[in-house]
């Protein structure tokens, strides 16, 4: 969904209406959206005077210090109102820190009023007045999501906005992250990303760092995989499953190179050589020596710029809130702080909402008696402003590790943005599934769950919001394909059942037979007709029935969850003609002449366009490019249908599966990813992971954000669709993750 503003007489209207319950209700909603789980939601008559609070994870055994406060109540008794608050907060045996006030009327001389509640109760109160309202639901996707959809019953223009405001200009234009990886990925769409395994060798010495053979401290396989886990959750996906192998590489002793992994085979244990804990424990101490000096620079900015003394309180609490703002800004908005630092771009955004989010962070686990002043968050902003702007050498060494570290990320696809545009992009697409795909995924149906690579991929289309598309002439292929597989068991197999092996079974082309057989191998009990009445009745199959064919058809609609589309839906506005040349040059080609498969083939290649055509795809310019594709690993049509592809406009119509394993499937929810990164980011195993960016991969993303300065936000747009169409259906793009 892009953004859509919501013009200020329209707004204006809509909050003028709202009552407090209703009010109360949406902002609720829209801190919830930006905030996330650690908005906690109160309500009813005995609240204490909070209508929410915010709870983070370091709060166990802590009361909440941060209350959230929502009311209609008149700009002339809001005073009162917050004063009420507070008392009431007090009376119910909380200790309020900070105070959010959410308001739905206009508020002047916030100041004065943040100043008074200040010194009178020592709370930090921060407004959030029916002007802010407006500017964050205009500017951030999700509290725009959350605006338009709960005043969608109350007005109709609403439920047509998107129509309304066609044309919008897409959120992620707005910073250059995804122009510049997209433009990463297709100038390197040769290679696979070796980036991962130096991650995961960085956290395999880490998992390993209190390892001593000397006194006997060792680690197996398991334990080593738990802690990559518990350090790096949102990677594990994706490195875990490749640790035998590095630990294999990393046990081997290379000529003139110091041991890095000790194995002992016997007992498949892990440690490290003295030498490799000395050299990376030396390495540690260096960064944790800067991360200390970098918070000494931000101490002695502090000192200098306050008009009074701080207390030792104070000043710590001050540090660790812009040492906690400088790390999310680079979780946040890493690739642009990066590019701005290296001077590839003239300016970048300071955004308060990242310091409103660690100001009320830093709150919640501080102890209760510490207060943070309205004047010392100005102090806190204005250091923050000069650690970016006009960085020290201390400073600026430090950024760059952050710097690196971040663009990391990056380059093995785990930054938040990356993730939330790749899954905003799934959730529009329309893809028609290929026979191959549903054929891998029928004889997926005996595996353990993680190891249903299609069924799974599927899954992930599906709860993305994809939708998947049936279309007949792929039904009819795979009941035929079906019924060929049962006729080729019955006549070869079944005979010679008893002097079958798993390699004399391995060379047979028919994936559903090797399924079957796999089975048996393992030790389950099931027969031929069990395993095919998994999908149909073998009777009906054998027989050709219409009943089987209506029986596959449920069974893929509903296992997949699948749209359903006759040949008459699929083929109407197609020219009947141009299907029957290009289904002869198949017939003409194929050593098989099947002419049913090649006529069905044809016919998909024309339908993708013909169904873009009627979605008006080619006229939606939101940066995510075509929604309608083929997904099929078939590439022998490709060679026949260039001038096709040309007079469509150029982009092809099949999507390379991989191009959804790798982007879409295996990437896990941007919030987690967020919480991960800042968990990861100030630590020392995080800042020496950076260190494997290497300087031409920083280079080529950095000049992918020049490019991006250098264009309007509409040619950016434009650009970014270009970029992933062609990523969609590249066929000599390699990548870690294959089907």
């Amino acid at each position: 969904m892009d953004l859509q503003p919501v013009n200020e007489k329209l707004f204006d209207y809509l909050i003028s209406n709202l009552s407090g319950t209703r009010f109360e209700t949406l902002a609720k909603l829209l801190y919830a959206a930006e905030i996330g789980d650690s908005f906690v939601p109160l309500g009813g008559m005995h609240d204490g005077g909070a209508d929410g609070f915010m709870e983070t994870r370091v709060t166990e055994g802590r009361k909440a210090g941060v209350f959230f406060q929502f009311s209609v109540t008149e700009a002339g008794r809001v005073p009162t109102k917050i004063k009420q608050t507070i008392d009431a907060l007090i009376k119910a045996g909380r200790t309020p820190k900070q105070l959010v006030y959410s308001t739905s009327v206009f508020l002047a001389k916030q100041d004065v009023l943040i100043a008074e509640t200040f010194d009178e109760y020592g709370v930090l109160l921060t407004v959030k007045d029916r002007e802010r309202i407006k500017q964050t639901i205009n500017s951030d996707i999700k509290a725009n999501k959350v605006f338009l959809d709960y005043f969608a019953p109350d007005i109709s223009i609403l439920k047509h906005s998107a129509e309304k405001l066609h044309g919008a200009v897409n959120e992620f234009v707005k910073d250059p992250t995804v122009f510049a990886f997209l433009d990463y990925e297709i100038k390197e769409r040769f290679s696979q990303d070796h980036l991962q395994d130096k991650v995961l060798d960085s956290l395999i010495y880490w998992a390993l760092r209190d390892t001593d053979p000397g006194t006997e401290k060792f680690l197996n396989r398991a334990a080593i995989a738990d802690a990559i886990s518990a350090v790096f959750p949102t990677a594990s996906s994706i490195l875990v499953p490749r640790l035998n192998a590095r630990l294999v590489e990393l046990s081997r002793k290379n000529m003139g190179e110091i041991e890095r992994v000790r194995h002992h085979k016997r007992e498949d244990v892990f440690c490290l050589p003295f030498e490799m804990r000395k050299q990376l424990a030396e390495r540690a101490l260096d960064e944790s020596r800067l991360q200390d000096e970098f918070s000494d620079s931000i101490r002695q900015r502090l000192r200098s710029i306050s008009r009074t003394p701080l207390s030792e309180d104070s000043e710590k609490l001050s540090t660790e809130l812009i040492f906690d703002s400088v790390h999310d800004y680079f979780v946040e908005q890493g690739l642009i702080l990066s590019a701005y630092l290296e001077n590839k771009v003239e300016s970048v955004q300071i955004s308060d909402q990242i310091v409103e989010r660690q100001v009320a962070n830093v709150l919640a686990k501080s102890p209760n008696k510490v207060r943070i002043s309205p004047a010392m968050i100005v102090d806190c902003m204005s250091v923050l402003r000069a650690v970016f702007y006009t960085p020290y050498p201390i400073e600026r060494q430090y950024l760059g590790y952050l710097s690196r570290t971040s663009l990391l990320f990056m380059t093995i696809q785990k930054a938040p943005r990356m993730i939330e545009y790749f899954n905003k992009m799934g959730a529009n697409f329309r893809l028609l599934v290929g026979t191959d795909m549903l054929v891998k995924a029928l004889s997926e149906q005996q595996l353990p769950d993680e190891r249903r690579q299609v069924e799974n991929l599927l899954k992930v289309c599906n709860e993305i919001g994809a939708k998947l598309v049936l279309t007949e002439p792929v039904l009819d292929e795979i009941f035929t394909h079906l019924h060929a597989v049962d006729l080729e068991y019955r006549n070869h197999y079944l005979p010679n059942e008893a002097y079958l092996s798993p390699n004399a079974v391995s060379e047979c082309n028919r994936i559903l037979i090797r399924a079957y057989y796999y089975c048996k191998f393992d030790g389950k009990r099931i027969g031929w007709d069990k395993f095919i009445n998994q999908f149909v009745e073998p009777v009906a199959l054998r027989s050709k029935a219409e009943k089987g064919r209506m029986e596959l058809m449920g069974f893929l609609v509903q296992r997949f969850r699948m749209d359903y589309l006759s040949k008459d839906e699929v083929s109407g506005g197609i020219a009947q003609k141009d299907v029957e040349a290009l289904a002869g040059k198949l017939i003409e080609a194929r050593v098989a002449k099947n002419q049913e498969l090649s006529f069905n083939d044809a016919l998909m290649a024309h339908v993708v366009y013909r169904q873009r055509k009627s979605h008006k795809e080619s006229a939606i310019y939101d940066g995510f490019g075509y929604r309608t594709w083929w997904l099929t690993k078939e590439t022998q049509i490709l060679n026949f249908t260039a001038p096709l592809v040309i007079r469509e406009g150029g982009v092809p119509y099949i999507m390379r599966p991989e191009f959804m394993l790798n982007f879409i499937a295996l990437s896990p929810k941007a919030a987690h990813v967020r919480q991960s990164l800042r968990d990861l980011l100030p630590t020392t195993v995080g800042l020496q992971l950076g260190q494997h960016m290497k300087p031409e991969v920083m280079h080529q993303l950095l000049a992918g954000t020049e490019e991006w300065a250098s264009l309007s936000p509409e040619r950016v747009s434009v650009i970014i669709g270009e970029r992933v169409n062609r990523l969609k259906h590249d066929r000599l793009k390699q990548y870690v993750a294959n089907l």
